[in-house]
């Protein structure tokens, strides 16, 4: 049994990418099945993200007694709050990365 670790294989793959000139990734040049994998791996980190982010924003709003008594301290919600943000970002660069990918493949047919 493999374990399917998204944000692993994502960051693998990623240096695989093509370059162009001016150190953009370059799509087109990329292998297909290279691009499949990237949008997959993207796609299914965005969801993990998201549905983390939203199991936080729950244990926040049902955790406000023990905010205002100080059980939690105000540094612990700082943290999550940047934590947080900077998962909501990274969802947003994933999902623009497997667009990217999926534009670039969509007649792509593995055989």
């Amino acid at each position: 049994m493999t374990a399917i670790r998204p944000m692993r294989d994502l960051m693998a793959r990623l240096p695989k990418l093509p370059l162009t000139g001016e150190q953009e990734v370059d799509f087109a040049a990329a292998d297909p099945a290279l691009l499949v994998a990237i949008a997959d791996d993207a796609e299914m980190l965005m969801s993990a993200m998201h549905n983390g982010v939203g199991a936080m924003g729950q244990l926040l709003a049902h955790s406000a007694v023990m905010v205002e008594d100080g059980t939690i301290s105000a540094d612990c919600l700082e943290a999550l709050g940047f934590i947080m943000s900077e998962l909501g970002d990274m969802a947003a660069g994933c999902m623009a990365l497997a667009a990217h990918c999926r534009r670039e493949t969509a007649d792509y047919n593995p055989s």
